[in-house]
């Protein structure tokens, strides 16, 4: 191994265990700052002495975050799907009007609230909990930008809520619209994340339904296992099929061989 290959083997080493160590603490974090951010947004007062701290934490927390996500760039190699493959961290960095945004990474993989910790009822409850968080992350972003705008509609969080959840349903019922262009921005955020999280709510839930049965055989625990079987019976039919072929093939060179064909005159 050159040397080259043994530090870069080191420096992946030293990035799996920073990983380790801080995966969970910048998810704690991500999710205090949900909730300053909630009250920044609810209880909107700038002049206040706790609304200049609690602004002053998100900032410190967007430095943070953006101080890890240089690191782990520069130890990460190769570099080339870095960014596509932590979206949701370089979002939150390069915009930081999105960075509300960085709460998602609670439920995430390595989140303290992930589908392998707390949510481990599955996809849908998961899928349930994503949908909230995409309401609530959602109106406070839209009720910030349209706060204060000429001729706005979504004045409390409230409206901003209501107006999440008939965006996120596709309901749009036209009582709340955002008339800033960053409240529309956000608008069409939640509505394209939204319809994808319910489309897979949905989906799995649906899935569920149709594995059950018609006689009412319970869903396999695994589904790895049960691609498994599905393979398995596959082969032994695959087998079946070829002893066929076989055995048709042994009788044809029988009777071919006890009456051969009459030689032409």
């Amino acid at each position: 191994m050159s040397t080259t290959d043994t530090a870069v083997s080191r420096r992946q080493v030293w990035l799996a265990a920073y990983t380790a160590r801080t995966s969970g603490l910048l998810s704690t974090l991500a999710l205090v700052y949900l909730v300053t951010y909630s009250i920044q947004s609810i209880w909107h007062d700038p002049g206040a002495p706790w609304y200049f701290w609690l602004d002053l934490f998100g900032k410190f927390l967007w430095v943070l975050f953006a101080v890890d996500l240089a690191f782990r760039y520069l130890m990460t190699s190769p570099k080339k799907r870095f960014f596509r493959k932590n979206w949701l961290d370089t979002i939150t960095v390069l915009i930081p009007q999105l960075r509300s945004l960085r709460a998602l990474r609670a439920f995430t993989g390595g989140g303290i609230i992930s589908t392998k910790g707390f949510l481990s009822g599955g996809a849908i409850t998961s899928g349930i909990v994503a949908v909230l968080l995409i309401v609530w992350v959602g109106g406070l972003m839209v009720l910030n930008a349209e706060r204060g705008a000429p001729g706005a509609q979504i004045t409390t969080f409230g409206d901003s809520t209501w107006w999440g959840f008939e965006t996120i349903t596709t309901v749009g019922y036209g009582d709340f619209v955002p008339v800033t262009m960053q409240g529309r921005f956000f608008a069409v955020l939640v509505m394209f994340v939204g319809i994808s999280v319910l489309g897979v709510v949905s989906a799995t839930f649906a899935s569920t339904l149709v594995k059950k049965g018609s006689d009412g055989a319970p869903v396999p625990e695994s589904p790895q296992q049960h691609i498994l079987d599905q393979l398995a019976e596959l082969k032994s039919m695959v087998s079946a099929l070829e002893a066929r072929i076989d055995g048709a093939s042994s009788i044809t060179t029988i009777s071919a061989t006890e009456n051969p064909l009459p030689k032409n005159p």
